[in-house]
């Protein structure tokens, strides 16, 4: 048994991390390898041999076509030389389906962790993983319905074991600003961030937390070097307890949306992404919610601040709202609480992973 784990997401790399926590893998450490993990992550071998471009919509597939066709022949090459029998797909599905189709071998099983949120696409996508892959570990209940029954595991969410569960307070102060993992993300929202801050100095007493990874900490600190009411973390091993100590949050939509809730820090929501990659995801996507908690509950539960509702305007106006009027932010944080219950989130369970492996060792 030779094991490759592929992850091509920061979101990805954290559930990566929880999955080799378990001591199965600690054990059998030396058939255990990663593809497209951070540097400093030591503890398994890991056979990167090429830079990770994270990739956001259909505009940016396009002008990165020879990256991903050189990515998958890189992979294909490390596949080659390891002999690997195993290889663990980790969210990022559409990668998955290009490298299948392409180099299946009858030789390996091949698993997805994290399906692609068929619950709101086109269920085509499961019908793929149903014809290719051997089994898809899922984090969400809801995608049992799409999937065959001999392939399906529902694994729980890695967030749930992870985050710290934040104390009742009365009022707001220490604010965390997340202006997504993605270099496009981030372009598109620093502006209106910068200027939101300025709009909010009246308040003295708000400290604003910006959460940052270590490729943009240097472009994020110089750009707002000039705010003394600023501190910059880094997401390390700290991270989650960090985040438990915030009083709100405003955060570009994407995985964080869920770390919030998980630690009952009231947040707005906010995206703009290209035009022709919001029409083409406004065409197939059967929601007309960015966040899963508002997805699951169908209503507006998280306030959602997308495309041209992406405003300084909006986003002041709303925290003013919920920072002058604590019964609204009160109801504001239990609404919050309450759908995150009834959305059914259970803990990630590794154990269902390395069952499954343990028939091969």
């Amino acid at each position: 048994m030779k094991i490759l784990f592929i992850t091509l997401e920061q979101s990805g790399r954290q559930i990566v991390k929880s999955i080799l926590d378990d001591n199965f893998f600690k054990i059998n450490k030396n058939q255990i390898f990663t593809f497209g993990m951070d540097d400093d992550f030591l503890e398994f071998n890991d056979l990167t041999n090429i830079k990770i471009n994270p990739i956001m919509g259909f505009v940016d597939i396009v002008r990165n076509l020879k990256y991903l066709f050189n990515l998958r022949i890189k992979i294909k090459e490390i596949v080659d030389i390891y002999l690997f029998t195993h290889i663990f797909f980790v969210d990022s599905f559409d990668f998955s389906k290009f490298y299948i189709q392409k180099f299946k071998s009858n030789k390996i099983k091949y698993c997805q962790i994290v399906g692609p949120s068929v619950f709101i696409w086109k269920s085509s996508k499961a019908n793929f993983i149903n014809r290719n892959f051997d089994k898809i570990f899922s984090i969400f209940s809801i995608e049992k319905k799409y999937y065959n029954s001999d392939i399906y595991e529902y694994i729980g969410h890695p967030l749930k074991n992870k985050t710290y569960y934040s104390s009742d307070y009365i009022d707001i102060y220490n604010i965390g600003i997340f202006l997504g993992s993605r270099k496009q993300e981030i372009l598109k929202n620093i502006p209106i961030i910068k200027k939101l801050l300025l709009n909010l100095n009246n308040y003295k007493d708000l400290v604003f937390n910006f959460f940052v990874t270590n490729e943009y900490h240097e472009f994020i600190k110089n750009y707002f070097k000039d705010n003394s009411n600023i501190q910059i973390h880094l997401n390390d091993n700290f991270y989650y307890k960090k985040i438990s100590k915030l009083d709100f949050a405003f955060a570009c939509s994407g995985t964080v949306h869920l770390e919030l809730c998980f630690s009952n820090i009231p947040h707005i929501i906010f995206y703009k992404a290209n035009i022709i990659n919001y029409f083409i995801f406004k065409l197939f996507v059967r929601s007309k919610y960015l966040s899963l908690v508002n997805i699951f509950n169908k209503k507006e539960i998280v306030k959602e601040f997308i495309q041209n509702d992406f405003t300084v305007t909006n986003l002041s106006n709303f925290f003013t709202n919920l920072k002058l009027n604590k019964d609204k932010l009160y109801n504001y944080r239990k609404n919050m609480f309450d759908g995150i219950k009834s959305s059914n989130f259970e803990n990630f369970r590794s154990s269902i992973i390395t069952d499954y492996l343990e028939k091969f060792s």
